[in-house]
């Protein structure tokens, strides 16, 4: 989880730097390659997501005999449904932001706001704060190396 929660911390930080306006060819250019990040991290994102390991894992939690990680476990599968949902919003959200990049589009600032408060309301508040559910560790790092193609997440992952 602890690198789920690094994708997501990327994503905030990628849209924390968003430009407001479509009005020069820098605005443009920095909007389109805040875009691609975030595409990337959610790629990656929905590899840890979906990857079958993660479920194992978190089928070891719930049969433990200590309740606090019992609980944990419970939460962390609530979590993954609303992440799951996120992935399929953002897609959506990535699509739309690039044609009104290739338009310059004016209602650019008001989609990526929405995008930034969507994403802040689901797993966040301040840009850096997440849930405490994503500071678990499940995947060792040969198994981000066999799921994350990223180099640079997966860098950071193992940092």
């Amino acid at each position: 989880m602890k690198h789920i929660g690094t994708c997501l911390d990327n994503i905030q930080i990628a849209l924390f730097h968003m430009p407001k306006n479509l009005i020069s060819d820098e605005d443009v250019a920095k909007a389109t390659k805040i875009v691609n990040e975030i595409e990337a991290y959610a790629i990656t994102l929905e590899k840890l997501v979906t990857n079958p390991k993660l479920h194992v894992y978190l089928n070891n939690l719930e049969n433990t005999f200590i309740e606090m990680i019992k609980l944990q476990a419970h939460e962390i599968e609530k979590l993954l449904k609303d992440l799951k949902h996120m992935l399929q919003l953002l897609e959506l959200y990535v699509q739309q932001l690039r044609e009104m990049i290739n338009d310059k589009h004016e209602k650019w600032s008001s989609k990526a706001q929405d995008l930034i408060m969507t994403i802040d309301q689901m797993f966040g508040g301040e840009r850096g704060e997440l849930r405490d559910e994503f500071k678990i560790a499940l995947y060792k790092e040969h198994e981000l190396k066999e799921i994350v193609d990223s180099e640079k997440h997966l860098a950071e992952f193992l940092k």
